[in-house]
């Protein structure tokens, strides 16, 4: 008993240590405070609808009205009849609030990987701050990509499984990789889940050719076959998130095509079944702008940086006359960012640690373990996918021929891939150095080695600030860089005055050289510190518990320091604060007094399509979301943002708010908005898409209806119009309309619903009916005479069956685990005493 104690006592003080870091670090949370995230706002508007539906009726509904006319709810908020998923996380975080339960599971996660991967407790606590502390985990937390960050949280531990099977650990490694990829995949980041795939794939080739090498043939279809088991029992786990979103996409931007032929002068560059390739390759890293990973801000750092009162813009602003409590906050956020990515703005750089980037590159030399190999290769795939369109020739042909790989967008997210090697190398490479087993003359040499290196890439960082600029203007391209977009700004709030602009902007290239130069010292004093830790550690000056405690200060006071710039106390706000951005204005205030809730909104004091928040107060023409209806997204770029009237009555718009005389927003009533259903006198049959697109340039909506010729069959007589007839709605639950008919003849209905096959299906009189695509976004169907109750019913078989198939998987994933871990510790009872395998 007393050995398991001292066995398990380093473990669990090295995992308290984790967790008191990641308590200290966002101490307000403790304190009731909450995060002010920008997306996650915008995720919250979006969502209101379902969740108001779910408090009044017990269940999330499958269908929201709350943007873009219509879609899945599962593609905003995935809610399941069952709860038990959500156990397990809960254990492992403690139920600690946000963000302290995400940065606590990804360095516990990072730590399994590091003892797993062989090293000692104190080198795994180092190695989880360095992956779980690199800037980009703090700045995608700010910013509210939180299925992003959950999906870097349980990335290591399915490597850690991966390498349990590889170790003969079959069973164990099996459940667990089984555990954590449940887990990922959940998360519902599909662009990190695709990057797993890719690790993965070079793990096992790598691996695959160690077998070989050794010989180690039946080790080698053993590992392959239960890595195959974990996936399938990961990804039947999550059927249900899978199914759906495969669905959706057939159906949306990111996977479908749209059926109509390019506008001219518009990009025709979108791969089949993915994105267009312009779009995706925005936010491609710079091939310079990678040694942020060692010098964080020599491009800026931030879009909406902050900048001290000793700083060249603020000493311009109070020249000008600006009061200096305004001065002080137009200058907390200021555009710092002069990179590759400035036209779009970036929230901050990767930034792996001047130290783990010492230690890693180090580890080059002195790793003797096969997963330097595979750390070597992921880390230099997720530099080359970073790259984005400044690599063309790797990452054009991997759009174009990678399975899914053209669904995705923002490149720059592949660098945590090296985020993970990076803090994996850098562990191993002090595991190697505290072992013992290379010869301290020979690690001296490799050491000098390294910080030649090191001083040599500083050196170059360094002169390159001299040839620089620090503006981006006008890109290569000839189109308007991100400093035209902010001179413009900074125009329109001195009225106009170009010379004020001019010299706030002369200042601001000022202020990016000093970060720049103090970035660049502030990296000479980290790794240097770090060099003579390990020099003198080499030389005999002190043992290996004074070099790990010397190192993990050095990485945990480096990558905090950083992560404050992004992540800090201001970014808490009071939990009644939080509605701030909720607070109706006028506007929607005199909107909400219409007792008929059943109409949408055109807001156009905001960028209308890339803004959710007037889907918070009323269901929105427009919406944010990466992955709109393709058909959606084709009314929008030929018919509504050409502002045609015609299609905006179709859509039920009755209210647009436009910007008032005094700035503030004011509420327009549209009179002419059709309803819910309406009755036409005339079909209009198209030849294609293109021409159904083009006939409601002029088509009267009201009184007409394009339809495309392929639904022919299903309408059988032309409308004979009864202008007696009448439609009307009887409720909307969202998941379920009805409609009441009465018409002496047939009649053809339209109703202003977006048609999305995947799951509607029609009734009339409870029997089901044919219904079609119409006016190319919206649902038709021919209405027998008669007093009539038509229904439509969202009923999506994917959602419904792939919960069966979830629930099952989920059962047998946790079996397996409680299986494997009671039978290792059986066998560990059994082998006490023998001599252990390496």
């Amino acid at each position: 008993m007393i050995t398991r104690l001292n066995t398990l006592l380093p473990h669990a003080l090295a995992i308290l240590g984790l967790l008191v870091l990641s308590v200290i670090y966002c101490k307000p949370a403790l304190n009731g405070k909450i995060l002010s995230q920008s997306d996650n706002a915008q995720w919250q508007a979006m969502s209101r609808e379902a969740m108001q539906f779910k408090q009044t009726h017990g269940v999330t509904p499958l269908w929201t009205t709350s943007a873009f006319g219509g879609m899945p709810t599962y593609q905003i908020a995935m809610e399941t009849p069952y709860t038990f998923t959500g156990y397990i996380p809960a254990i492992l975080t403690f139920g600690l609030p946000k963000p302290i339960d995400v940065l606590f599971l990804s360095a516990l996660c990072f730590y399994l990987l590091c003892i797993v991967l062989g090293t000692n407790s104190w080198v795994g606590f180092v190695g989880a701050v360095a992956y779980t502390y690199a800037s980009y985990s703090p700045i995608i937390i700010v910013t509210g990509h939180e299925t992003k960050m959950l999906a870097l949280a349980y990335l290591p531990g399915v490597i850690a499984g991966f390498v349990l099977i590889v170790r003969k650990k079959y069973l164990l490694g099996t459940g667990i990789m089984a555990l954590f990829l449940t887990y990922l995949v959940g998360a519902n980041h599909l662009q990190i889940t695709y990057y797993f795939f890719l690790v993965l794939a070079v793990v096992a080739i790598v691996y695959t050719v160690y077998c070989i090498v050794q010989k180690q043939y039946k080790h080698l279809i053993i590992s392959g076959l239960l890595t195959i088991l974990a996936l399938v029992l990961a990804l039947g786990s999550n059927a249900l998130t899978l199914w759906t979103t495969y669905e959706y996409s057939k159906e949306s931007t990111r996977g479908g095509t749209s059926e109509l032929t390019p506008l001219p002068g518009t990009s025709a560059d979108k791969s089949k079944g993915g994105l267009d390739r312009e779009y995706a390759f925005r936010w491609s890293y710079g091939k310079f702008e990678t040694f942020t990973m060692l010098v964080p801000d020599i491009y800026g750092g931030s879009s909406s940086g902050a900048l001290s009162n000793s700083s060249e813009t603020y000493k311009k602003l109070v020249s000008m006359g600006v009061p200096e409590p305004s001065a002080q906050e137009a200058t907390k956020h200021w555009n710092l960012y002069w990179g590759d990515q400035s036209v779009l703005g970036t929230s901050g750089p990767v930034y792996m640690g001047a130290v783990i980037c010492l230690l890693a590159l180090l580890g080059l030399f002195v790793i003797r373990s096969w997963h330097k190999w595979w750390l070597i290769a992921i880390s230099v795939l997720g530099i080359l996918l970073a790259w984005g369109s400044n690599f063309s020739v790797f990452n054009y042909f991997m759009f174009d021929h990678f399975p899914m790989y053209n669904k995705f967008r923002a490149p720059s997210q592949a660098l945590i891939i090296t985020q993970l090697s990076f803090a994996a190398l850098a562990a191993l490479t002090l595991q190697e150095l505290i072992s013992g087993k290379l010869s301290r003359e020979e690690l001296q040499r490799k050491l000098k080695w390294t910080g030649m290196i090191i001083a040599g890439m500083l050196l170059v960082i360094y002169a390159a600030s001299f040839g620089a600029r620090f503006t981006n203007a006008t890109n290569d391209a000839g189109n308007p860089g991100g400093d035209d977009v902010f001179r413009s700004r900074l125009t329109q709030m001195f009225a106009g005055n170009t010379q004020a602009a001019d010299e706030l902007m002369t200042a601001l290239y000022v202020d990016r050289q000093d970060l720049y130069h103090n970035d660049v010292l502030r990296t000479v004093i980290f790794t240097g510190l770090a060099f003579l830790l390990l020099w003198l550690f080499l030389k005999n000056r002190f043992n290996a518990t004074w070099l790990l405690a010397g190192i993990s200060l050095l990485i945990v006071v480096d990558l905090l320091q950083v992560d404050n710039r992004y992540l800090n106390a201001e970014s808490f706000i009071d939990e009644n604060s939080y509605s701030q951005p909720f607070q109706a204005s006028e506007a929607d205030q005199q909107i909400l007094q219409d007792k008929d809730p059943y109409y949408r909104v055109l807001n156009l004091t905001a960028s209308p399509f890339e803004d959710a928040m007037t889907s918070y107060f009323h269901k929105s023409i427009g919406g944010y979301h990466a992955a709109k209806l393709q058909l959606y997204a084709d009314l929008i770029e030929r018919q509504i943002s050409r502002n045609n009237i015609s299609v905006l009555n179709m859509l039920n718009t009755k209210y647009v708010i436009v910007p008032g005389n005094d700035g503030h927003p004011v509420a327009q009533r549209n009179p002419d908005a059709l309803g819910n259903a309406w009755f036409v006198k005339h079909i209009l049959w198209a030849k294609d898409a293109d021409a159904e697109m083009k006939a409601l340039d002029h088509l009267d909506t009201k009184d007409s209806v394009v339809i495309d010729q392929r639904y022919k069959a299903l309408i059988k007589d032309n409308p004979s119009f009864d202008s007696t007839a009448t439609i009307s709605l009887i409720a909307n639950n969202l998941n379920e309309i009805s409609y009441n008919s009465m018409a002496s003849t047939p009649q053809f209905a339209v109703f202003s619903e977006v048609y999305y096959e995947q799951g509607w299906h029609a009734f009339i009189d409870e029997q089901p009916a044919p219904y079609c695509r119409v006016d190319y976004a919206l649902r038709g169907m021919q209405v027998p005479a008669g007093k009539h109750t038509i229904t439509f019913r969202f009923e999506p078989s994917s959602y419904y069956t792939g919960i069966k198939l979830s629930v099952s998987s989920y059962i047998a994933m946790l079996l397996l685990l409680a299986g494997s871990v009671v039978m290792n510790v059986g066998m560990n009872k059994m082998n006490k005493g023998k001599p252990k395998s390496v």
